[in-house]
């Protein structure tokens, strides 16, 4: 089956049953796009001084976990 706005074959059971794929009923208002993802929050980072610092300088702690984005 074939989409009623392009020459594109219709594959899943939902879009031959609509008439048209996700691509055209985004491009022609018919489907709603997909929500955009949301960011995991990341703890801020703290300045650690230590004595091996120079006064006037400010270390930075190495992260040990990595945020994984979602």
């Amino acid at each position: 089956m074939k989409c009623r706005y392009c020459p594109r074959t219709l594959h899943t059971p939902e879009s031959q049953a609509r008439g048209y794929g996700p691509i055209c009923g985004r491009k022609h208002g018919l489907i709603q796009p997909p929500a955009p993802r949301q960011r995991a929050t990341t703890a801020p980072v703290t300045p650690v001084t230590t004595p091996d610092v120079h006064p006037n300088q400010t270390a930075i702690p190495i992260q040990t976990v990595i945020p994984m984005e979602l």
